[in-house]
């Protein structure tokens, strides 16, 4: 092989669609400057994108009328080459899992370190900081890429309230936990909200699942709850009205009324 596009043929013929500067180079004979050449050339064909610094996504030709493989192919592979802890979740989650009406146009990344979004054809990616996003419950999903880390349903509904603003606020958290929650259980919410720092998180999150029908899964999170000192906190955080209705059983001063379709 004397080239990147030899290169990519050959990646692509053993079923792989990524690759770094520092791979390419170790495998062909080109100087930095040949490398960029060769690259710059693909780009413009829209035959391969550069992701982050020095790792390059291959664009097969069945993709490249939407610039980009599907993004939650990429993930993982960018992942494990940034070594960032990460998982698909909130919004895209919920897609992923038939719980969203429609589909989200940004694709949301849950991840351990601050990354800027990456602009993919029609859809980018969004990475939210989540600092134990280690503990987060997941699972994996099979993909023709590999695998991917996904937050599991009832890390979804957590995920969901603590990220409100980026998820089209409580109304529509509330919309999507209702149909999500359907499929959740007490014992897999009970593992999940053990790890949960924020207490504010839990409140809401309680209040919410008694409001749109899961008591089960309401009296998981009161219990925990009851293990914690919990003071008095406002449903919505960042709305501008600060007084309403009290809610003691979740400490909650309902600043703002929920609109929940049918």
């Amino acid at each position: 092989m004397k080239t990147i596009r030899d290169y990519i043929l050959y990646l692509m013929s053993n079923g792989k669609n990524f690759f770094s500067k520092k791979e390419a180079l170790s495998t062909l004979d080109l100087n930095q400057n040949q490398f960029y050449l060769q690259v710059r050339r693909l780009y413009e064909k829209k035959a391969i994108k550069n992701l982050v610094h020095g790792f390059y996504m291959i664009i097969p030709p069945e993709y490249r009328h939407l610039g980009s493989l599907p993004p939650h192919w990429i993930v993982d592979p960018l992942m494990k080459y940034l070594n960032y802890d990460y998982y698909i979740g909130l919004l895209s989650a919920a897609s992923l899992y038939g719980a969203t009406h429609q589909q989200p146009m940004t694709f949301q990344v849950v991840t351990d370190k601050q990354m800027r979004p990456i602009k993919l054809g029609r859809v980018r990616i969004e990475f939210h900081c989540y600092k134990d996003c280690s503990l987060a419950v997941k699972e994996k999903i099979t993909l023709p890429t590999g695998y991917a880390n996904i937050s599991t349903k009832e890390q979804t509904l957590v995920d969901l309230v603590r990220f409100h603003s980026v998820c089209g606020y409580l109304s529509n958290v509330a919309i999507i936990i209702r149909d999500l929650g359907e499929t959740c259980t007490p014992e897999a919410l009970t593992q999940v909200i053990k790890s949960e720092k924020m207490k504010s998180v839990l409140q809401r999150l309680g209040y919410i699942l008694e409001l749109v029908g899961f008591p089960d899964l309401a009296k998981v999170v009161e219990h925990e709850l009851t293990k914690r000192r919990v003071y008095e906190t406002l449903l919505k955080p960042d709305f501008y009205i600060k007084k309403g209705k009290r809610v003691n059983r979740w400490k909650l001063i309902i600043n703002d009324t929920l609109e929940i379709d049918e």
